[in-house]
């Protein structure tokens, strides 16, 4: 069947937030451009000869200034050191970094010896957040309130990652490829077995596997009530009193209860669910949380129904997630200018820096926290990464290390179980590829 009529798109999806291209130079004078040129040669020269080097300095000069603030708390005499690493350092590196320490406080006087020996502890966590390394030490001395010291230092992106140094690793799993643009995709468990729901901008496919392979049960057209914008996206959300609705750009679409399977859409501006479930956004039982669709765009207006606590009101964005906590919930939005929104229902936060794609969702696990935030992220134009993140305070720490796809990820949607669908179009062969992301326990 035809796909419905395209219009021209009217905003292209943020590949990667906030990664602003510089400005090219002004040609001016011959001699001064060449100088220019010449300087900027020389620099290129220098980070490709000593890059390694630098970066090691780079994170001495951190610990040292580390030590410098354990000592201003403490004050000079035997302390126990632990060090937890948290972010992408390799074991090398904290190793460097735990002799740095050491060096440093033995010259303000502060030496490290065995818990037994000691009148008081340093517990120093090595993390990381979008932008930059953040090292926090608790000083506790005797029975006084544990005090805290801090220094940060930015992030070397052109260090490989080590997957063993960080609590949480991503397993992805293929599930389904086709050549018509994906919009979601969702396992179904049925009596008479399982089944896969696809949605495209066209219909709503369900496959029965058949030896070891999807094979196509039956396909449910969605009819052309309107134009879809080029970049058409889609969510499918499973319900408990039918299979599922299809949300589509002012689409609606609502399946039957039970088989044959029926699929009935109408014209629609009603707003979409921003979580998997309608019986309650978290754990805190809050009410679900629904965001007005753009129709003739590919993103969210801002407009929420009902509110995020006391905000009824958001920048336009992507993608959204939740975070519970003790008494509210955080959401975390990906926004249409680049940054990332943390709204608690009483302030709005806005991130800026990084290279965060317009694509991220929570996931639930017995990992670390809880829940996770699974975000985009890209640096070759030609292969996005998705990352997990923890939000333990109002910045996320990186608690995963990245998975890459083979070509750039077109959507991200919370599964109804424990896992998340992300849709790749490939850059090999074109087809677009839904795979299930999971999370599994480093340690």
């Amino acid at each position: 069947m035809p796909g419905p009529p395209h219009i021209p798109r009217y905003n292209q999806r943020i590949r990667h937030m906030l990664a602003r291209a510089s400005s090219g130079l002004r040609i001016g004078f011959p001699h001064s451009h060449f100088l220019v040129l010449l300087r900027m040669a020389a620099l290129l020269f220098g980070a490709l000869l000593l890059p390694s080097s630098l970066y090691a300095s780079n994170l001495g000069v951190a610990a040292r200034q580390l030590a410098d603030r354990i000592a201003a708390v403490s004050g000079p005499g035997a302390l126990s050191l632990d060090v937890t690493n948290r972010s992408s350092l390799d074991d090398k590196s904290v190793r460097e970094v735990r002799s740095a320490l050491q060096a440093q406080l033995r010259v303000q006087g502060v030496r490290t010896v065995a818990a037994d020996q000691s009148m008081g502890s340093v517990n120093v966590v090595l993390s990381e957040s979008l932008r930059e390394y953040v090292w926090t030490a608790e000083v506790a001395i005797g029975s006084d309130q544990p005090r805290v010291a801090l220094v940060s230092l930015a992030r070397d992106h052109s260090t490989a990652s080590s997957s063993s140094a960080l609590p949480i690793t991503l397993k992805k799993t293929f599930l389904f490829a086709q050549e018509q643009p994906i919009l979601d995709a969702a396992l179904v468990d049925m009596s008479e077995g399982a089944r896969l729901l696809v949605l495209d901008a066209t219909r709503v496919a369900a496959y029965r596997q058949q030896s070891g392979h999807w094979e196509l049960e039956t396909a449910l057209p969605i009819p052309s009530t309107r134009t879809f914008p080029r970049d058409t996206r889609g969510r499918l959300l499973l319900r408990r009193d039918h299979l599922f609705d299809a949300y589509l750009p002012g689409t609606f679409c609502r399946s039957s209860a039970a088989a044959p399977l029926r699929l009935d859409c109408a014209a629609s501006d009603d707003p979409w669910p921003l979580t998997p479930e309608d019986t309650g956004a978290s754990s805190a039982n809050l009410p679900v949380v629904r965001a007005f669709f753009a129709p003739a765009r590919n993103f969210f207006t801002g407009a929420l129904s009902p509110g995020i606590g006391k905000i009824s009101n958001v920048p336009s964005f992507y993608s959204a997630a939740t975070l519970p906590r003790s008494n509210y919930t955080l959401w975390v939005l990906a926004t249409v200018d680049g940054s990332v929104h943390l709204v608690d229902g009483f302030t709005d936060q806005a991130i800026r820096g990084g290279h965060t794609g317009s694509d991220l969702t929570a996931l639930r696990s017995i990992c670390g926290v809880g829940t996770q935030i699974l975000v985009s992220e890209s640096g070759d134009p030609e292969h996005d990464t998705l990352r997990a993140y923890e939000i333990p305070d109002r910045e996320p720490v990186a608690v995963s290390s990245p998975i890459e796809f083979d070509g750039p990820i077109t959507a991200l949607w919370p599964d109804a179980s424990l896992t998340a669908v992300v849709i790749v179009k490939r850059e090999d062969t074109g087809w677009y590829e839904a795979n299930r992301i999971s999370i599994t326990c480093a340690n």
